[in-house]
């Protein structure tokens, strides 16, 4: 594997040592790097020390969600892919984490246009895998990529396609926000989380708890420790852009995204990863992207607990402690496959 692209403004390097998850730590080799651009784009690669032995994996975050999607001091999805050989790029999408310094988020289509001019500046094809809305920037990127900008296939976990049609809250919202009046000033407000992430985390009892009763909630009860849900909370929780939600709730109306005709016509390996008891994405909405899927090569997978042994939430399919066992290594052995 080469060495960072010569396009790439290498910020920080360090050997850290990274645990995996449980009592398992790695020495992993760790840079802050910058794509420079009129929207600067930050992402952490994470590889051996010795170097990758494997193809590039690019990691795309969540709706108002930052670089902490992936990786956290108790439990890294980043590490143990980096850890078994795969060169990782841990992404943030503008407007988000470090990534935020000189551009804003403007539109959905900017996410899209952040991960091709990102796979362009790869030496190589890498594979894609989005969570929530990351994985729905990843079927559009994969829809419209070309040239430099194709990946080597997109995984998508919890991964937005058809959005707010099952449930009995998110409808409501988008349908309350899609009818709404529209205002070019409010589209351009952008609202920090930070305060909402802590408030919830000093609440975890009662949050670990809600997804029994609650309409919709962020993961499964008991798959996720206390300690790894307050940083996760305290530091992944980002910036809401007003635009991308309106947008969101216009998909929700109409039940139909820009990129879904071009999506039936592209053939790239296809995963789609979805937990049994998703209250975000509900996994009828999220199939959508696999039953409209183009693809010669595409992978429908529900994680539950028949097959499983274990109900899976959203945020516990990538951070919970159930994932290295279940979402990672379904994720590795699809793309080792490849």
């Amino acid at each position: 594997m080469s060495d960072t692209h010569t396009a790439h403004i290498v910020h920080e390097s360090q050997v850290e040592t990274v645990r995996i998850h449980g009592d398992h730590h790695c020495e992993i080799q760790r840079d802050v790097v910058e794509l420079p651009g009129d929207s600067p784009l930050f992402a952490v690669r994470s590889r051996l020390p010795s170097g990758a032995t494997r193809a590039s994996v690019v990691l795309i975050h969540g709706f108002a969600q930052n670089r902490f999607s992936w990786h956290t001091s108790l439990r890294s999805m980043s590490g143990w892919l980096a850890e078994r050989g795969w060169d990782v790029w841990n992404l943030e999408l503008r407007g988000h984490g470090r990534s935020r310094k000189g551009a804003h988020t403007e539109q959905f289509s900017d996410y899209v246009e952040d991960i091709l001019r990102f796979q362009a500046s790869l030496p190589e094809p890498a594979f894609w895998v989005g969570h929530s809305l990351g994985g729905c920037v990843a079927y559009a990127g994969a829809a419209s990529a070309s040239g430099a900008g194709t990946p080597r296939g997109v995984v998508g976990i919890g991964a937005v396609y058809r959005f707010g049609r099952s449930g009995p809250l998110l409808p409501a919202l988008c349908k309350l926000t899609h009818k709404a009046p529209k205002s070019r000033a409010l589209a351009r407000i952008q609202v920090h989380t930070k305060l909402t992430g802590k408030i919830l985390s000093r609440a975890f009892p009662l949050m670990d708890s809600a997804a029994y009763w609650a309409p919709m909630s962020g993961w499964w009860p008991g798959s996720i420790e206390r300690e790894l849900a307050t940083e996760r909370m305290t530091y992944g929780f980002d910036w809401i852009p007003v635009r991308i939600w309106e947008e969101m709730a216009q998909w929700a109306a109409t039940d139909s995204v820009p990129w879904d005709a071009a999506w039936r016509t592209t053939d790239l390996p296809v995963y789609v990863i979805l937990g049994d008891k998703d209250s975000m994405q509900f996994p009828e909405d999220g199939r959508v992207a696999y039953d409209r899927s183009g693809s010669q090569d595409r992978t429908l997978k529900v994680f539950n607990d028949w097959d499983d042994g274990q109900h899976f939430g959203h945020l516990d399919l990538v951070l919970g402690r159930h994932a290295p066992g279940h979402i990672w290594r379904a994720v590795e052995e699809w793309m080792v496959e490849r």
